[in-house]
């Protein structure tokens, strides 16, 4: 089987050497690799070995559609300028497509750690781990497109990503998984590596968003057995962000870094909440007519240049 890698990225240049070093080390080579340049002035040049495309600033899920329909493979490997594949990786994500009926491949991913509060609560944390998005998925499994090998012909099918912010993933997975006779198949090993945002404000809004996109995932999916859960209450929420607020502080004064960690985790989970109930007023107020309804949904046509 023809395989090919699509790595959407804006910025990041220096993250995204690292992912292409490691692409570039793969046991089995790739038959071709892709970087969709999302940034709106399309600022990438010339890299050594790879295809670079624009996207116009779209966002990742619309740039990854650039990226996997401008390739002729018959199965396409999705990671991000974050990702760091081990040499194994790409040959162990293609063997469960010997199976016809596998669609969906991913194999465990281990958030690495740093020196900074921020990269070390995302090592707690641990977002990718397969049991978090297969073995106890909040409705049904799915896997993050930083590691998410796909057969070319259920990209096809299902014309490919929503081109939402966050949350594309989970439900480009459940559109596939939907379809007869389609099966997802993990590589329990740990295949992928992945460097986390130093910046503690980086990892409190990564959480953020996944608040906001779980609300949005389980909105379309409602009529097929994932309704929206009741949100957290305002006030619950303010007491509990000042109360963590503080003791972070307090732990940034004493120079505990351990303390920060502790209560940056303890954060994460409050603005997953925060997400999710600003989401969930959005809503509200776009049904009353006071803001733009959201829009989630339908791939965007985009244009390779």
């Amino acid at each position: 089987m023809r395989v090919a890698a699509v790595v959407p990225v804006r910025g990041h240049q220096r993250l995204l050497d690292g992912c292409l070093d490691a692409l570039r080390a793969q046991e089995h080579p790739l038959d071709d690799l892709v970087v969709v340049d999302d940034s709106p002035e399309g600022s990438l040049e010339g890299l050594e070995g790879v295809r670079v495309l624009r996207s116009g600033g779209l966002g990742p899920y619309a740039a990854r559609n650039v990226g996997w329909r401008a390739v002729d493979a018959d199965v396409v490997l999705f990671l991000d300028a974050r990702s760091r594949p081990r040499p194994r990786w790409s040959q162990r994500l293609l063997e469960p497509f010997a199976d016809a009926s596998v669609a969906l491949a991913g194999s465990e991913v281990r958030v690495s750690g740093g020196g900074s509060a921020g990269a070390r609560a995302s090592e707690v944390q641990q977002f990718f781990q397969l049991r978090n998005t297969v073995a106890r998925s909040f409705f049904l499994p799915y896997l993050p497109t930083c590691n998410l090998a796909v057969r070319r012909t259920d990209l096809e099918a299902v014309a490919g990503f929503s081109t939402v912010r966050s949350g594309g993933d989970a439900d480009f997975c459940w559109r596939v998984l939907g379809r007869p006779e389609r099966q997802l198949r993990v590589v329990e090993d740990v295949l992928m590596d992945w460097v986390p945002r130093d910046r503690a404000r980086d990892y409190l809004e990564q959480n953020y968003r996944y608040g906001r996109s779980n609300f949005s995932l389980r909105t379309d999916w409602a009529d097929r057995g994932c309704p929206p859960a009741r949100p957290v209450a305002r006030g619950r929420l303010l007491r509990s962000a000042a109360a963590v607020a503080a003791r972070y502080g307090a732990a940034r004064v004493r120079g505990d870094l351990d303390g920060q960690v502790t209560y940056l985790t303890h954060a994460s989970g409050l603005c997953f909440d925060v997400g999710y109930r600003v989401a969930v007023d959005r809503r509200r107020l776009a049904r009353r007519g006071a803001l733009p309804v959201p829009r989630g949904g339908a791939p965007a046509a985009v244009e390779v240049r």
